[in-house]
């Protein structure tokens, strides 16, 4: 009722000083309307002019209404004061304490806090002036609603905001973004870093703006960016966003073997070190010797920069040379990641030798006579430098006149004889050391002869038996014998039932009973090469 005593009184005064319009001429007057939007919970200002024409006229009331109603909501009362000291009024069933009337710009505002959704409206501002007619100016105040915070969704509707799973190099990122509210309905926009990646979103009839966003080939260089979800409606107000910082899987880049020298040498201990590099997480790095994996002798260690180093402790055995020696590396998180460094293996040693009868002969069918070879094959890393061969233990020189040829890895030997049998070996060297090979037993088959050269004299008297040995040497020393006596006259076989044999001895007692049983009594054996040439020869005479 107090507001509309004041009014009327207002009205009066104007009406009294010479004004020539009523209160509702002046209301139905075309009045100018400007555009306000505020944001929801933010502060807003209404403008209004309230400057005067001249010096001599200055401002009374200041009156403030919403629509269309005829009570004000907030008044600024100068009459006879200074702007300092004006009386303020706020309807409390309006702004109440979130208004304010600010004169120090221009134009002057009523800034109002906390804009509420209820403050939308058409608000008129009127200006009473001592002398000037009064002015009224309308505000169109429109309230912006922003847009709840944007929800990122993977393909199984997961919050990727709270998932900490990695995508891999090279794959395509699926995500969704769903914002809540807005008024008016907010724009949905992808950004990579501050990059716009997508802005194609679409409002829902549920009240949802919906921006489906498919990233291609998420890349190395893609690690740690910000993918952002920004929703607004208004310049007035921050955007809202929400953001997935990219943990991306990386595969190797490059693996390296540090550690390639030339030649190495076999049964000695070696360290080799390996580097993978651009792997996230770190690469698995595997030691591979030609197809077979080394395992639990290499330790693996991480440094910065997505580098990890593995330490092989291996010994290389005569086998490996020639063989690949390899490094892998690979992320778990691929099945086409990996990466392999390869170090074709020079493993020096000392000669390995083996000996053997040349491959025409047979070893049990060689008589005196014959001609036999070796083969002496070398396995070496560098090349032997150095071959000797060697006959039981004693070294072998070239010798043509004597039978003896070395030819290179092959040893001839022209028409064996009993005394060539025996052991032979061949001897390689090279920087690593020397090898000598197997023994080869060369056995040479013979006819029997005398082991004693000797002819043996035996002295008796009749009926005086002497115990006759004929012992001989003979390969295969299976040998038969057989006797002769001669006295100077005939030749006479003595009967096989007087002597007895035994492998390479033929025993004999002989008894002479008259002279004609002194003389020479002849040993002959024979064997499957042959009988013997000479004889074994006893001489009995009359003891005395």
């Amino acid at each position: 009722m107090g507001w509309r005593i004041l009014f009327c009184l207002v009205a009066l005064f104007r009406s009294v000083i010479g004004g020539s319009d009523d209160v509702l001429s002046e209301l139905d007057r075309p009045i100018p309307i400007s555009q306000v939007a505020g944001v929801m919970g933010k502060k807003t200002a209404l403008p209004c002019d309230i400057e005067t024409s001249s010096k001599n006229d200055a401002v009374y009331m200041v009156l403030w209404f919403k629509e269309a109603d005829g009570e004000p909501l907030y008044s600024f009362d100068v009459r006879g004061a200074q702007y300092g000291t004006a009386k303020l009024w706020s309807s409390p069933s309006a702004f109440g304490t979130r208004a304010f009337f600010r004169t120090a710009t221009k134009p002057a505002e009523l800034l109002v806090d906390d804009l509420q959704l209820t403050d939308e409206g058409i608000y008129r501002c009127r200006v009473d002036f001592q002398n000037s007619p009064t002015r009224n100016s309308k505000i169109n105040l429109t309230v912006i609603v922003p847009p709840d915070k944007p929800i990122i969704f993977d393909g199984k509707r997961r919050d990727r905001t709270k998932v900490l799973e990695p995508y891999n190099e090279g794959s395509d990122i699926n995500l969704i973004c769903e914002v809540s509210g807005g008024r008016p309905r907010p724009r949905v926009i992808w950004y990579l870093e501050n990059n716009v990646i997508d802005e194609s979103y679409e409002h829902k009839e549920s009240g949802l703006t919906v921006n489906p966003m498919t990233f291609s080939k998420v890349g190395r260089q893609h690690l740690n960016s910000k993918l952002m979800c920004q929703a607004t409606n208004t310049n007035l107000a921050s955007p809202t966003f929400k953001y997935v910082i990219l943990n991306i899987n990386l595969k190797p880049l490059e693996v390296r073997i540090t550690t390639k020298p030339q030649s190495i040498s076999a049964d000695k201990r070696y360290d080799v070190e390996c580097r993978a590099f651009g792997s996230r997480p770190d690469a698995v790095i595997t030691w591979w010797k030609g197809s077979r994996q080394m395992k639990k002798i290499a330790k693996n260690h991480s440094q910065d920069n997505n580098q990890s180093i593995s330490m092989l402790t291996f010994t290389p055995v005569i086998d490996d040379d020639g063989k690949y020696l390899t490094c892998r590396a690979e992320n778990p998180a691929f099945t086409d990641s990996a990466l392999e460094d390869k170090w074709r293996l020079n493993v020096h040693y000392m000669p390995v030798v083996s000996l053997k009868m040349g491959s025409s002969l047979n070893p049990d069918d060689i008589k005196e006579g014959d001609d036999v070879y070796f083969e002496c094959i070398i396995r070496a890393n560098p090349k032997a430098y150095k071959l000797a061969w060697f006959h039981n233990g004693e070294e072998i020189h070239h010798n043509v006149t004597a039978g003896v040829i070395l030819s290179d890895h092959s040893l001839v030997l022209q028409g064996v004889t009993k005394h060539t049998a025996g052991d032979f070996t061949c001897l390689a060297a090279n920087t690593e050391g020397k090898g000598t090979s197997n023994p080869v037993t060369l056995k040479v088959m013979f006819v029997p002869t005398c082991k004693d050269e000797r002819d043996e004299l035996y002295g008796a008297l009749k009926q005086e038996t002497v115990a006759l040995k004929c012992e001989v040497e003979a390969n295969p020393p299976r040998v038969t014998f057989h006797w002769t006596f001669n006295n100077s006259g005939d030749l006479i076989d003595v009967a096989s039932t007087r002597y007895t044999s035994a492998g390479t001895v033929s025993r004999l007692n002989y008894t002479p009973v008259s002279d004609m049983d002194y003389g020479t009594l002849a040993c002959w054996g024979s064997n499957a090469v042959g009988q013997q040439k000479t004889p074994c020869l006893f001489q009995v005479v009359v003891a005395g």
